[in-house]
């Protein structure tokens, strides 16, 4: 065997090893994953604007 060759056990012991890049590696979202995030972020918009009316309603109601 001359030494370019890689004997079976060999590559199968390269294929354990993790790639350099594998701690980048981040895994693609799922639609439904996506969905739900965006929902929550619309919810909580939408408790933000409901918040700050309700005290601008308190402020107005003290003023009068």
């Amino acid at each position: 065997m001359s030494h370019d060759t890689l004997s079976d056990e060999q590559f199968d012991d390269q294929d354990s090893y993790e790639a350099d890049n594998d701690a980048q590696y981040q895994r693609s979202r799922s639609p439904r994953n996506d969905t739900l995030r965006l929902r929550r972020q619309v919810e909580a918009l939408l408790e933000e604007r409901r918040l700050k009316r309700a005290i601008e309603d308190d402020w107005d109601l003290e003023e009068e």
